[in-house]
């Protein structure tokens, strides 16, 4: 809703942009279709940082008729269309899909693990350590996450 107030805002004062997703892909034709929606979006906007691919569509993970290896596919198909672009791709997951579903994903992940110190092992640039974090100036609560390394991402 707030996607070209929050763009220009933060170009306007030079805050690093980057792109969340939420996708509803069901094949690689569509996470690319997505992936290719984004960049239109984008195209008259500085963007820094990485387009982020978040697939959580797991209560209905049966009815989108896919496996694990297909569902990687499609997330690998959606950063190819960003790198093509000169853009980063990355994986928004749980640390349990992140071990359990996702298959050789090479492009940067965000890990969401909601805990105080996380014992993921595998390789993150981002992690999302609450979704009730506070913040100043901010009504309610807000996802708290820690990116490491720089943040020139494109």
């Amino acid at each position: 809703r707030k996607f070209l107030q929050n763009i220009k805002g933060f170009n306007d004062v030079g805050i690093p942009v980057g792109v969340y997703f939420y996708s509803n892909a069901n094949s690689s034709a569509d996470a690319e279709k997505e992936a290719k929606w984004i960049l239109k979006k984008i195209k008259n906007y500085q963007v820094d940082l990485e387009i982020v691919y978040d697939w959580e569509n797991w209560g209905d993970f049966q009815s989108y008729d896919l496996s694990f290896y297909q569902l990687t596919e499609s997330a690998k198909a959606f950063s190819r269309v960003v790198q093509k672009a000169g853009y980063t791709g990355m994986l928004y997951s749980s640390k349990s899909y992140l071990l359990s579903v996702w298959r050789e994903v090479s492009f940067p992940k965000w890990l969401a693990h909601y805990t105080e110190y996380t014992n993921y092992t595998g390789t993150y640039l981002v992690w999302q350590l609450c979704d009730d974090g506070k913040v100043s100036g901010i009504d309610g609560y807000v996802d708290l996450d820690i990116r490491y390394g720089d943040l020139k991402a494109k």
